[in-house]
């Protein structure tokens, strides 16, 4: 009796996994990878084999995602998990349409071959340890929108004849690997919109349908050549690339140089004594003008000691005037040039400092360069009036004929570029969704409420990730705020990133800016939130024009910040938020939502979660804020409350 119903257990066991692998047969090819890929469990905890296991419970796996029916993986995303071994086994996943496994240490065969993987979409295979010739059917995935095969260490060619065929590709990313011979035979590539092949062992030169990409997509073949590159092709001719002879130039015989005359070397010998003579009298009277000046200045040296002492240089012309406003110390410049100072950075209007005063307390001074209006004491009071929790406030300046120095507060917590973007490699402690909505919200809190602070219509005009701190209670505050209306930034000080497009054209068109302006530069910020990415992508391309390129389909996995968790009621508040920052870089400033608009929604999808929002035509947007202004907006959609999503 015992023996028949350990028989029967057995039996049992034996048809339970037959019926999950028939009830969905990518289960048993999962379990070999994490076999080869994490042999001691470390990663794929989650990935069990255990009897409790079903075909429904595979597709709660960490980066795994099922269709509708759960019956078959569709996509798999396993980026940064110190994965190794042969990823052979994956391509019995034939239904997948997006495969990520970035930052990992994988490798593939010398044999191996994409064609298994005819519904593939997404390829993101960079920064493994891929070497070998480049894999072989790649023509057959012709649903292929994006492939990424960098940093890595393929050899070979680029079958560029048979990527440049497949019809929904837009994206090559083959750079950082060892790719030899040239990039003829390419034809019409009028779908492709991303391209880089840069630092391999590329020659030859650069067909004419390439030269719209960047050079950076090429730098780095020391033998590639043409336009965008610097270096030409080295004369050769569109007849027979034959390089035209070099001419032999016959110098021409030397003549004989004639004799001075007598006189002439008299005359020349005059000239050359009376102009010494000229000379030493000129000298003489400009040592007596700087001895008279060292004399009737001598006040005014012991002012430039106390300022170079201090880490501030300038010339103190006359006596100067400090302001200080509510809630400020009780200082004087003479406090602040005795005090250290340590260079924080120059930006966009000047050299910032914290000086760290003698009774503990640090604040932040900023040294201006150039005005834009002479009389701005006016301004700046009203600037110093403004209170609120997201803004930084002004707390005093000083001002003179020759000098204007700006004192603010000291956030000791940074600003919200070093928290995204700052230390992003090992031993990061990642920022968590709910600060980042935080952030978002504060930031457009702050900003709505400069922009109807007075009767001004203030805006900021320089508003970026730098330019917005953090304080204590972690709440982000904009820095530098209205600077704009009085100050110049220089031609060569540019924040592109974040720039309208309506600016782009002319950096000092000063009339052009508005509050919209400001409303683009949010929406670059709120992406940088999102995307953990830098306000221009790969040193390149913007990045709001960069996630414009991006397919719905590829958001939660090509644009979203892989540090973020990828759970139902988080991604739902992320697309919210994408969606939000989607309209804030409209291309015409109509089409922008107001500050307070924005603000709103963001506090919408902070408080209310994803489950009680949906959507209202963008041109319903501006119509709930205070401005009467009517918005041409298209019908694509705005986050609301009230309603199901």
């Amino acid at each position: 009796m015992k023996l028949f119903c350990n028989s029967t257990a057995s039996i049992l066991i034996f048809f339970l996994f037959f019926s999950l692998s028939l009830s969905n047969p990518d289960f048993e090819t999962l379990l070999q990878f994490k076999k080869s890929s994490d042999p001691f469990n470390k990663t794929l905890i989650s990935w069990s084999n255990s009897s409790s296991s079903s075909s429904s419970s595979l597709c709660s796996w960490i980066g795994v995602t099922c269709n509708h029916e759960r019956t078959r993986i569709t996509q798999l995303v396993l980026e940064n998990q110190n994965l190794t071994g042969s990823i052979e086994v994956l391509t019995q996943l034939t239904e997948l349409r997006q495969l990520s496994l970035k930052y990992n240490n994988l490798s593939i065969p010398t044999d191996f071959s994409l064609s298994p993987w005819k519904n593939m979409k997404l390829l993101y295979l960079s920064h493994n340890q891929f070497y070998g010739k480049f894999p072989s059917g790649i023509s057959e995935l012709h649903r292929l929108h994006r492939i990424d095969l960098s940093y890595n260490q393929f050899t070979g060619k680029i079958p560029l004849g048979e990527l440049i065929q497949l019809p929904n590709l837009l994206t090559i990313r083959l750079e950082m690997n060892s790719f030899t011979g040239s990039l003829k035979g390419i034809g019409s590539i009028s779908s492709l919109i991303e391209f880089n092949v840069s630092r391999n062992d590329l020659e030859g030169e650069i067909p004419e349908v390439l030269r719209s990409f960047k050079d950076s997509s090429f730098e780095g073949n020391k033998n590639l050549c043409g336009e965008p590159l610097l270096n030409d092709c080295g004369g050769e001719s569109q007849s027979g690339g034959q390089i035209d002879p070099i001419p032999v130039l016959v110098p021409p015989k030397p003549k004989k140089a004639k004799k001075l005359s007598k006189k002439a070397l008299i005359l020349i010998t005059i000239s050359y004594v009376g102009l010494i003579i000229l000379m030493g009298f000129l000298g003489f009277l400009l040592c007596m003008k700087k001895f008279s000046k060292k004399q009737s200045n001598g006040k005014q040296s012991n002012i430039e000691k106390k300022k170079r002492s201090s880490g501030f240089e300038g010339k103190e012309e006359e006596e100067g005037m400090m302001v200080l406003f509510h809630g400020c110390l009780d200082l004087s410049v003479d406090d602040l040039l005795k005090s250290s100072a340590e260079l924080l950075g120059k930006g966009s209007f000047g050299t910032t400092y914290k000086v760290m005063m003698n009774n503990g307390y640090s604040v932040v001074v900023k040294r201006i360069r150039e005005r834009k209006k002479k009389e701005i004491d006016g301004f700046l009071k009203e600037i110093g009036g403004l209170r609120h929790k997201n803004v930084s406030s002004l707390r005093g300046y000083y001002s003179s004929k020759g000098e204007l120095l700006l004192v603010y507060d000291y956030f000791s917590n940074g600003s919200l570029y070093s928290l995204l973007h700052g230390n992003r490699g090992p031993g990061r402690t990642p920022l968590d969704w709910g600060t980042r909505l935080k952030f978002a919200s504060g930031v457009a809190e702050g900003l709505a409420f400069l922009h109807v602070a007075n009767d001004r219509k203030l805006s900021h005009g320089n508003l970026t990730s730098a330019n917005v701190v953090i304080d204590k209670e972690n709440n982000a505050c904009i820095a530098d705020a209205a600077l704009c209306h009085i100050f110049v930034a220089p031609a060569n000080v540019t924040n592109n990133g974040y720039k309208a497009p309506e600016l782009m054209y002319n950096a000092h068109n000063y009339r052009k800016l508005s509050q919209k302006c400001d409303v683009y530069s949010l929406g670059v910020i709120l992406l940088e939130i999102l995307t953990g990415k830098m306000a221009v992508y790969e040193g390149e391309t913007s990045l709001a024009k960069w996630v414009q390129c991006v397919g719905k389909e590829e958001w939660e996995t090509e644009v979203f910040d892989f540090e973020l968790p990828r759970d139902n009621v988080t991604v739902g508040e992320m697309v919210c938020l994408f969606q939000i920052a989607l309209l804030c870089v409209a291309q015409v400033p109509n089409d922008r939502p107001n500050a307070s608009v924005v603000h709103k929604m963001i506090e919408d999808v902070k408080t209310k979660g994803r489950t009680s929002t949906t959507f209202v035509h963008r041109g319903d947007a501006n119509n709930r804020s205070t401005d009467s202004s009517r918005s041409g907006l298209s019908d694509d959609a705005l986050p609301t409350q009230n309603t199901s999503f």
